[in-house]
């Protein structure tokens, strides 16, 4: 079975607590070869903890264009500031190297379409990470509806109240604190929710919201309520907050039932009662594989293409500037 060789780019939280342990898994399929970092040391406590669980020490860099010089890999993953993901893939490709890169795929959509566009021009893989694409829940959910569990579907609900105090460890990243990317905490961590209301329902036509403030601490709005509508003709209401807390609420809709989803199960409410248990799983592994299996057997590149990515962003930046108003998704994208 052919290893992948892989450079690690960034060494931060999402490379060590994320991404490492997923390779760890499938170490059968990939090697990680080459490691870099804003500091050294970061860089090289990777590599010890890559001795430590895999056996061997990968080649610690000073830079990334000495890690991409250095012809020691196949492919770069890139775990860095959000405002560093447009010119650190540019770069990779540029090499001649396959990219997958930590979501969201840009600061903004209108540098994110430079992806898109980059990614028809080569024949190198531009893999934007994305999870909750490859998380059981939500493509259950999918199968679900598309089997007419509660007739049609008409609303969806999604409300989050993520509570992120001062200790937090994302909240006290730098570049968090001064964020460069549209919405701050907004679109980073809330592509992971449009990401997978899209596998569930498809492409969102228009979006209208209102932001809010609430801390002082999380560098920008941390509070967003939008209502939007899918191509389908699905309404959706999506309410996040980064700071204030509490329990979580799903719903959808249908013309014959309701699925309810929480931390442990999804319920379906219709002419009988179901409930479904979310096994454990490592969704970052998943989407390793799939870019695996992307590179070795030609599986087309649906789940990590940039075009998804673009959307997901796209949602923010609408719901962000539209202040009430109603934005079509398709003016930011095309």
């Amino acid at each position: 079975m052919k290893k992948i060789k892989l450079g690690i780019v960034g060494c931060g939280i999402a490379a060590r607590e994320l991404h490492f342990p997923a390779l760890v898994d499938l170490k059968d399929k990939f090697e990680i070869s080459a490691v870099t970092s804003r500091r050294r040391e970061s860089a090289e406590e990777f590599a010890q903890m890559v001795k430590a669980q895999l056996g061997y020490i990968p080649e610690i860099f000073d830079s990334y264009e000495a890690l991409l010089d250095s012809k020691s890999i196949d492919a770069v993953d890139l775990t860095l500031p959000i405002e560093l993901n447009v010119p650190f893939i540019k770069k990779g490709i540029e090499k001649g190297f396959h990219v997958i890169c930590e979501k969201p795929i840009s600061t903004d959509v209108e540098t994110g379409k430079e992806i898109v566009e980059l990614s028809t021009k080569t024949d190198r893989v531009i893999y934007i990470a994305e999870n909750y694409r490859h998380d059981f829940r939500f493509n259950k959910i999918r199968s679900l509806v598309d089997e007419n569990i509660i007739g049609t579907p008409v609303f969806v609900i999604w409300h989050l109240w993520i509570g992120m105090d001062k200790s937090n460890k994302y909240a006290k990243t730098a570049w968090r604190q001064n964020p460069k990317h549209i919405g701050g905490f907004l679109s980073d961590g809330g592509v992971h929710h449009i990401a997978a209301l899209r596998v569930i329902f498809g492409d969102i036509a228009w979006v209208s919201g209102t932001v809010k403030r609430v801390s002082d601490y999380l560098g920008d709005d941390d509070s967003l309520s939008a209502v939007f509508e899918f191509k389908n003709g699905v309404i959706g209401n999506y309410t996040v907050s980064y700071a204030l807390s509490g329990r979580q609420y799903f719903e959808i809709v249908g013309t014959n039932g309701r699925i309810y989803m929480d931390e442990a199960k999804i319920r379906i409410d219709g002419e009988n009662e179901v409930e479904i248990s979310i096994p454990e799983e490592n969704t970052f592994k998943n989407e390793f594989l799939d870019f695996y299996e992307i590179l070795t057997q030609g599986k087309p590149n649906v789940l990590g293409h940039p075009v998804e990515a673009l959307k997901d962003l796209a949602f923010f930046e609408a719901a962000i500037r539209s202040r009430g108003m109603r934005i079509e998704i398709e003016s930011l994208i095309r």
